[in-house]
């Protein structure tokens, strides 16, 4: 198929990713995300931004509930109120420091999805002031299933949406067959095309979290990327690299960083507590990287 045929159809796809990003991205300063954090409403003056408006807090409410939600089913492991610990993060890690103890303390002091509630209106507020939101953690997930979604209401029945390495598939491949995924060796020396396995999926998402990149040193010890919102700790453990499997990528986006941050041993048990998630995790067991298949 040559792309004239899907014109409309990109153009779409433009349009969905540009409302998102307008909706809950951390790095615009005016999307509704950024204003909510800096509890200002000034940006809703402008015309040009006020018709955003609507479709921006559709999202944005969208994302706190099943924040809220997944955030309890993983006792608080997934946390997208714990945006201003990975600040104090990347300030260490620019120092090339551990994180100030006392910073972190701040933070927590002003986190949890508790605190964010939503109103008889449907519209979220806040239970503390200083609480900020960051969904990075479940924000690309969410992006590949509005754009599936999408695909589906046009009658499209097989499909691959991936966005940073966060994917949908429905139906088959254009062989005919199943969607195979590659999972990468977490190695940090590791060449993208390196596979560690490979999982055959149809009408499903995927989604992989790791601990084996983005990592700094001090004092000869590694400072993991993963951070326990719960603890303030970055957590370096046995287990490489989480990749999730459900209906929603969004959800198996959340539930990818949680499994990291849980450890190997408390991951398969909350994959196993739940028979609409499978996983696959890669662990180091001191000799050798190995996978297993969680159900």
């Amino acid at each position: 198929y040559g792309p004239n045929k899907y014109d409309s159809l990109y153009s779409k796809i433009d349009s969905i990713v540009y409302a998102i990003n307008h909706g809950l991205s951390t790095y615009q300063e005016n999307s509704l995300i950024s204003c909510y954090n800096s509890n200002s409403n000034d940006i809703w003056k402008d015309p040009n931004e006020a018709r955003h408006f609507d479709n921006d807090m559709q999202h944005f409410v969208e994302m706190v509930s099943l924040s809220k939600n997944l955030s309890n089913k993983t006792g608080g492991a997934f946390d997208p109120s714990a945006g201003p610990l990975f600040e104090v993060y990347n300030e260490a890690k620019k120092e090339g420091e551990w994180m100030d103890k006392g910073k972190v303390a701040e933070c927590l002091k002003h986190q949890g999805m508790q605190k964010v509630l939503i109103d008889e209106q449907g519209n979220p507020y806040k239970a503390d002031s200083l609480v900020q939101l960051n969904f990075n953690a479940i924000a690309k997930g969410y992006l590949v299933d509005v754009i599936g979604d999408f695909l589906s209401t046009k009658g499209i029945d097989s499909y691959m949406v991936e966005i940073g390495g966060e994917v949908r598939v429905k139906g088959l491949n254009a062989e005919g067959s199943l969607w195979q995924l590659g999972i990468s060796v977490p190695l940090s020396n590791a060449k993208s095309s390196d596979v560690f396995e490979v999982l055959k999926l149809q009408n499903n998402s995927m989604a992989t979290s790791g601990n084996y990149q983005n990592y700094y040193i001090v004092d000869n010890k590694i400072v993991g990327h993963t951070l326990d919102p719960r603890s303030g700790i970055p957590v370096n453990s046995k287990l490489k690299s989480a990749t999730v499997i459900h209906e929603y990528c969004a959800v198996a986006d959340a539930y990818a960083t949680a499994c990291m941050v849980l450890g190997l041993e408390e991951a398969t048990e909350l994959i196993k507590e739940d028979n609409t998630l499978s996983a696959f995790f890669i662990y180091d067991d001191g000799a050798e990287l190995k996978g297993v298949f969680v159900e």
